[in-house]
């Protein structure tokens, strides 16, 4: 397993209130942990650039700009960002998913998982150069690289909030990736099994033809083809989906996962269906047992919920509405500004009030 670097450098510039996110694109990293945070930050100061290369306006960077590296970022800004570094205020590398151990991670696609390590490989050393912290959106994902120091910064909610998928719907679905092929594979024989209960119900999920060759024998399936983060968001602010699932099987990936698919299911309109692992295990502790369906990874039991869920309009709009109440609270303060100023020092979004 590759290791995480430990930052090595130390920036003297005050926080001029400027910051600028290095990212590859518009992706939900950005969105669940800096977005979700710019309540505090002018507007007229937040810098958004690419990460394949340097932007010209990157040299009119303000003096004392705070720099955020999402995930990955090339060579070209490496160099850019240690070459200026008396201009920066700090430099934080925030990660999301273990980057330098997916290589180990066999419940991911292998190609993904090289591609993955091997960036980070590749930018290892630079990173440690400009980094004067890191931060981390899980707890296990801190533990499983303790000897870093870094900053927890749990997911927060992107977006307005909305009313549940109404009375009588029956459409539900699964929202996953490609690296989530595991996952997909696991769902069809529940998926089966509800759409022959159900003649109403209609499933839905994203996938390339071989996932459509996959649905192809059960009837109702809508399988999608991918798209951009930015159409996804826009897709689910009128999506009117009663119930949406979150299965994670054990893996050592999903190991060090976050519950921010919780915030895409509510942006559906739906109720989920989540796996009883460590990532939703706040679900558990914030809602109880109404506010979400937490199982064990057997499929039987998934069948029968889904299905409690899909006929019991009461019960769903009920649990939706205590999702979305959690979802609230849950993202209510942590700012961009706290965990800046703030150095060092640990913040989780769900003790900051």
């Amino acid at each position: 397993m590759l290791d995480l670097f430990k930052p090595s450098v130390h920036y003297k510039q005050q926080w001029s209130g400027a910051v600028a996110i290095v990212s590859p694109g518009h992706i939900p990293t950005v969105d669940f942990y800096i977005s979700s945070r710019l309540h505090d930050v002018n507007p007229r100061l937040v810098y958004r650039f690419e990460s394949l290369a340097v932007d010209a306006e990157a040299s009119n960077l303000p003096l004392g700009t705070f720099i955020v590296i999402v995930r990955h970022t090339s060579a070209a800004w490496l160099r850019f960002i240690q070459e200026n570094k008396q201009r920066w205020s700090g430099v934080a590398y925030l990660m999301d998913d273990d980057i330098p151990g997916a290589i180990t991670c066999r419940d991911i696609p292998f190609d993904y998982a090289l591609w993955t390590s091997g960036r980070y490989l590749r930018a290892r050393k630079a990173l440690a150069k400009v980094c004067d912290r890191v931060w981390l959106s899980t707890d296990a994902l801190r533990a499983r690289y303790h000897h870093v120091q870094s900053q927890l910064v749990s997911p927060q909610s992107v977006g307005h909030s909305r009313e549940a998928a109404p009375i009588g719907n029956k459409r539900w679905a699964y929202h996953g990736t490609r690296i989530h092929r595991r996952e997909i594979k696991w769902l069809l024989p529940i998926v089966k099994a509800v759409q022959e209960a159900l003649p109403e119900a209609e499933f839905e999920v994203f996938g390339d033809a071989s996932i459509a060759m996959l649905f192809s024998g059960i009837p109702r399936v809508k399988v999608m083809a991918p798209v951009p983060w930015a159409d996804y968001l826009h897709y689910c602010d009128s999506a009117n989906i009663a119930v949406a699932l979150a299965p994670m099987l054990p893996g050592r990936f999903n190991a060090v996962r976050s519950y921010s698919k919780a915030f895409d299911i509510a942006r559906c309109g739906a109720v989920g269906v989540f796996s009883n692992s460590e990532a939703y295990a706040a679900l558990q502790t914030g809602l109880g047992d109404f506010g979400a369906t937490v199982l064990p990874n057997d499929q039987a039991q998934w069948v029968q919920e889904v299905i409690n869920l899909l006929q019991d309009d009461d019960l769903r709009l009920k649990q939706f509405k205590q999702l979305a109440s959690w979802i609230e609270s849950h993202s209510a303060d942590t700012s961009l500004s706290a965990l800046i100023l703030n150095g060092l020092v640990s913040i989780d979004a769900a003790s900051v009030k």
